[in-house]
Formats: C-alpha cells, structure tokens, sequence
C-alpha cells in the first residue's frame, strides 16, 4: 500500500474539495478534449471524495462511472456525498486488475506525485485497463511563488516527498516515463495557470498542518521554521499579508493502451 502524505481526516477531505474546485476548469478541458463520450467504464483512480469522479462522469456519460481509492474514509464520504449514480470502491490503484472491472477509461488527477516508481505504476493500469483503453493524466509539472513563504513550503514538500520515493513535480519527467510505457501518448501540453497566492496558501496551510506531524518531518525538519511558515501561510491565506500569485505548470497527457 502506498503512502498518501496529506492525509485522510476530515481537514484533508476539505482541502481535496477545495482543490477540485480550484482545478475543475483544467480538468474539464483534459476531459473534453481526451475523453470517450458514452464509454463503457470509466475509472476515477486516486478518487478522493469523488469530485473528479462526478466531474467524468458529467462531462463524459459513461455507462458506469467508478472512483477508486486506496482509503476507507474517503470512499465512505464519496459514497455518502455523491449518491446511487456513482461508484466507489476501495482499492490500492497501482494493482492490477480492478474490481469494478476493466475499463476503457482511466483519469488519473494529481496521483502520480504520491505513487513511487511511475513507470510500475503504468504497467499497472495498461494491466488492468481494456484493449485500446485511454488514460487521462494531469499532474504538476511546475510550482514557483512570487512570496518566500509559499516557495519555502515548495521546496519541504519535496523534500519530505522525496524521502517517501514520491517526486512533487512529477509531471517534468512524465513523457519519459510514457515513452517506455505500454502506453502511446496521443497528446502532451504544459498548462500553464497563475492563482491566487491567497487559494493557494489556503491548500497548503492544510496540508502543513497534517505533515508536519510526520516522523520523517519531526525528526528532520525545524519545529520552529514549521511554526512561523504556518503563521505565515495563515496570514496570506487570509489576505492579511500581499503574496502575488503562483505560477503553477501542470502536464496533460492523453495517451492510448497499446496493443
């Protein structure tokens, strides 16, 4: 079982509501634009609360929409939330087969960051997905603020994330990855989106509060640093403290299951 670094409480599933809405637009031209419209089954990888998957399931129609997660919290507030209409399963995505069944879609929205050994990890979903299957990625290529705060707490997170074998920017290695895949990538753009430093801060003051109680963080990083970057990010998610914007790069990939 893979480690997720944010947590699964209830901040976490606030925080993962908050960054759906803050991605919805991107993620809803990734699926217009690489989607199969009415197909079979599609998967939701890494679900979350569901929000990405009810967002598949409203852009695209499939026959049977399911979200898959590694965590029994956030299947069970996903189920709860989005009704009969949906499905949800708890499942460790980078095993194959799935247990809803093989599907001829799969999104896959910041995941890959958490999952070590990308490559696996796509052999995994060729594994388990139909002939001719589609995945659809979006993940963080880039992460640069303007306030050395937000910067500060880029440059924690990967290295806290490094410690795990996760890598923050995955997005920046993902064509090579792809390219000794089982995977044939038919579409490949950087997004590029400045936010609010403000949104942004807000996120991660949530996901600061949940790792910094980490063993690894405990034991390696300043209790005191972590202190004043919390007050910090506090202040520039409440508007308190100017703080630009972020300059964030995500990478999409459509890309098709060989044969």
């Amino acid at each position: 079982m893979n480690r997720y670094t944010f947590g699964d409480d209830d901040r976490a599933a606030a925080r993962l509501r908050l960054l759906a809405e803050t991605y919805e637009v991107v993620t809803r031209d990734l699926l217009a634009r690489g989607g199969v419209p009415g197909c079979g089954l599609a998967a939701d990888l890494g679900c979350g609360g569901g929000w990405s998957t009810r967002l598949l399931r409203d852009v695209l129609r499939p026959v049977r929409t399911v979200g898959l997660d590694a965590s029994e919290r956030f299947v069970a507030e996903a189920r709860r939330r989005h009704g009969p209409g949906l499905e949800f399963e708890v499942h460790d995505v980078t095993r194959a087969p799935f247990p809803a069944g093989t599907p001829e879609l799969l999104l896959c929205r910041f995941l890959l960051t958490h999952l070590p050994d990308t490559g696996a990890v796509l052999g995994a979903w060729a594994a388990a997905a139909a002939p001719g299957a589609r995945l659809l990625v979006h993940e963080t290529e880039s992460l640069r603020a303007e306030h050395p705060s937000l910067a500060r707490y880029y440059a924690l997170v990967a290295r806290l994330q490094e410690h795990y074998g996760q890598v923050l920017e995955v997005g920046a290695s993902l064509e090579a990855a792809f390219a000794a895949s089982a995977w044939r990538v038919t579409d490949s753009r950087t997004v590029a989106r400045e936010i609010p430093a403000p949104r942004m801060a807000e996120l991660h003051l949530a996901n600061l509060r949940t790792w910094r109680e980490d063993e690894y963080a405990q034991r390696t990083f300043d209790r005191a640093e972590l202190d004043g970057l919390e007050r910090a990010l506090e202040r520039i998610a409440a508007g308190a403290e100017p703080a630009g914007t972020v300059r964030n790069a995500v990478r999409q990939i459509v890309a098709g299951r060989r044969s």
